[in-house]
């Protein structure tokens, strides 16, 4: 497992860039060697393990999916992805086969018997989250579904996303320092 695992311990805000920042600049890559048992080896193919061809996988330079799964506050961490492939658009469709990372936010809203107005609702946030104006849920841009109630007159939802290219390459200002 370690060579596919890395862990971390670092705020979630800065965890979105720093460690896409970090994929970008990867050149990982590790080599996977078939398991051959020692009563499958035969007389003629006495060969050591080491010496078995193996397949070399290279770490992508892109996450394809983040998964935010705090639901109580993940939708205030959308704002970690403005900008965040700011200057990168050569890496992405249409330049290359490689979309824009899906963004799975998990939340809280209210219940309903057809959770139209919670969709509504959280289509919104996610939208000013990330200053961007969604068309609508339930179509190419955006997918949310009901996970389970968590209290009577709560619900557990999540929203399925590909990160818009309005959002991954916008130009972000850094805010001023108060002094």
């Amino acid at each position: 497992v370690n060579q596919f695992v890395r862990a971390s311990c670092e705020d979630g805000h800065s965890f979105i860039r720093s460690s896409s920042y970090r994929l970008l600049d990867s050149k990982r890559q590790i080599t996977l060697r078939p398991k051959v048992s020692r009563t499958a080896r035969t007389t003629e193919n006495q060969k050591p393990f080491h010496q078995f061809p193996g397949e070399t996988l290279k770490e992508p330079s892109i996450f394809s999916h983040y998964i935010l799964n705090l639901p109580a506050s993940a939708l205030t961490f959308l704002p970690n992805f403005i900008g965040l492939y700011n200057g990168h658009d050569h890496l992405f469709h249409p330049h290359v086969a490689v979309k824009l990372p899906m963004i799975h936010v998990y939340c809280f809203s209210t219940k309903s018997d057809d959770n139209r107005a919670e969709e509504a609702k959280i289509c919104g946030e996610i939208g000013r989250q990330l200053g961007y104006e969604f068309e609508g849920t339930g179509d190419a841009e955006m997918e949310i579904w009901d996970v389970r109630d968590v209290a009577p007159q709560k619900r557990m939802f999540c929203a399925s996303f590909r990160l818009p290219a309005e959002v991954a390459f916008r130009k972000v200002v850094p805010r001023a320092v108060d002094s």
